[in-house]
């Protein structure tokens, strides 16, 4: 498709937005209660993150005693994830009429799981399970950085230790020589694009995932607008959740 159909004469997109501008970002801690038609979990401190027109509910559950004994690591935490996908999330609802998993899904739980036990400090919980459960109830294009952005702020949520924050979103490439930054549902299912996630904010990329091909010499450039669009996200994410936890306080007293 050519970029004109992704720009306005403004240089605005689909949704508004001007090509390196990230979508609306909200965050918030509430109770599986009020959404429990949709969530695994029983945890009473889940944590929504709503990315433009993503909505996700990521709940913790640990760090606790594993129920299977054989997963015990005398020295560190054991980490997982799971992801439930909703059937009416999806734009094109879901033609898949099982309850199991799809292969994206299958890899985004193995690649969040390596991702993140590299980032939290799982010498901290010896001898226990930490698992993270995830429900996507809309999404809109770059769910998978939705879904990363809502794990990090619900592990600060839950007081579990990590080395630093893990900030995550989407780029896609238009006509081989511009970028988009946040993708939507429509510009993900027609550009070639990926997701990159970073280590607090700054160069160290601690996951690159590619959707389609395209050629190297773009790799510098779609690595620095990703870089650029996860400084912002840290910068976010740090003041909400310092927000919400000040309202955690007021609450309290």
């Amino acid at each position: 498709m050519s970029r004109f159909e992704f720009y306005n004469n403004d240089g605005l997109r689909i949704d508004g937005r001007r090509s390196n501008e990230l979508k609306n970002f909200e965050s918030s801690i509430t109770t599986t209660s009020n959404f429990a038609n949709f969530s695994r979990n029983t945890s009473t401190n889940t944590t929504y993150l709503q990315m433009g027109q993503n909505k996700v509910l990521v709940t913790i559950n640990g760090p606790k005693e594993p129920t299977n004994r054989t997963k015990i690591d005398s020295n560190k935490a054991t980490l997982s994830t799971s992801i439930n996908i909703s059937k009416f999330s999806k734009v094109n609802r879901n033609t898949n009429k099982s309850n199991l998993p799809d292969k994206q899904t299958l890899e985004w739980e193995y690649e969040i799981t390596q991702l993140f036990s590299t980032i939290v400090v799982l010498e901290t919980y010896p001898k226990s399970t930490i698992s993270i459960n995830v429900t996507v109830l809309q999404q809109d294009g770059g769910v998978l950085s939705a879904i990363i952005n809502c794990i990090t702020i619900a592990l600060i949520n839950n007081s579990i230790q990590i080395y630093d924050i893990i900030t995550a979103v989407s780029i896609g490439i238009v006509d081989q020589k511009h970028f988009l930054l946040d993708l939507n549902h429509l510009e993900e299912q027609f550009l070639s694009s990926g997701t990159i996630a970073t280590v607090g904010g700054g160069d160290q990329v601690s996951l690159l995932r590619i959707r389609d091909k395209f050629p190297l010499d773009l790799i510098e450039e779609f690595m620095q607008v990703g870089l650029q669009g996860c400084s912002v996200l840290k910068e976010i994410i740090t003041k909400q959740v310092k927000d919400m936890n000040l309202n955690k306080l007021v609450e309290i007293q």
